[in-house]
């Protein structure tokens, strides 16, 4: 084993801790500090796929800007104890219901090319799902054997025996159809099939030829939220008396300074 690989294992199950971390902690201070350290391991990965851009703007925006943020704010609250110590069983079924979708969102885009460094076979994910399909088929028609009392655990113990013998057969005549047929290595270094070029030079190629529209559009926004910020935390007290220097320059010296004498 490498040593970019066991930097890539460390990296990635620090990060997976203390992703885990940031939703089981109580006290939200710590939950902002194990975010901080799932940036910093993200920007370990980068450096890792030689994404060294990349891996600054998570040090300088996340980590420098997002967190910090997050970090003052929470400290700001007035968090109570009893908060604190509150029972999160009650958020478990929403909880799940939204690691169920995120589940299924990834299973559907698992076949895309996610990481182009590293070669995804769709035949063996494929060849897997029927072997499972097939298998959970017998057991369950087994099962229903059984309780009607129409075959016996050594009828079933042979047939299973025959179906494992059939499904090894099969995997490995798809195996080598596939090998024959594709040929495909097992890693692709796409870094030669390119242009050498630096991180920043592809994004500032990508940013302002291509997606230019993009840009200016998100640049809009970015104005528009800071305006509508400002709108909003602008308040205007009306009991407050304000000083108009126009005003005052125009009144004449004589009428507006009187000498008002007391009586002794």
């Amino acid at each position: 084993m490498s040593v970019e690989q066991v930097l890539f294992f460390l990296f990635s199950s620090l990060a997976l801790v203390c992703s885990t971390m940031v939703i089981s902690s109580r006290n939200p201070v710590y939950s902002v500090l194990f975010l901080i350290l799932v940036f910093v391991n993200a920007s370990g990965l980068l450096l890792l796929l030689g994404l060294d851009f990349f891996a600054m703007l998570f040090l300088v925006v996340y980590i420098g800007a997002i967190a910090v943020l997050f970090l003052f704010v929470v400290m700001m609250l007035n968090i109570k104890i009893t908060e604190l110590t509150e029972n999160t069983l009650r958020y478990l079924p929403i909880g799940g219901l939204i690691g169920f979708i995120f589940i299924i969102e990834v299973l559907l885009v698992v076949d895309q090319d996610l990481i182009p460094n590293l070669q995804f076979n769709p035949e063996i994910g494929y060849s897997l799902l029927q072997s499972v399909a097939v298998w959970a088929e017998f057991y369950f028609n087994s099962f229903l054997s059984l309780i009607t009392f129409k075959l016996g655990f050594a009828d079933i113990y042979a047939q299973s025996g025959q179906l494992s013998y059939l499904m090894g057969e099969l995997n490995s005549l798809q195996a080598s159809y596939y090998q024959q047929t594709y040929n495909q290595p097992q890693w692709v270094d796409w870094g030669k099939l390119v242009d050498t070029v630096s991180p920043i030079e592809a994004v500032g190629q990508l940013i302002y030829t291509y997606y230019f529209y993009y840009f200016i559009l998100a640049s809009l926004i970015l104005l528009v939220a800071m305006i509508g910020a400002i709108m909003l935390t602008l308040h205007k007290i009306r009991s407050v008396r304000r000083q108009d220097p126009a005003d005052q320059n125009a009144r004449e010296f004589s009428k507006t300074v009187l000498k008002v004498r007391t009586q002794e």
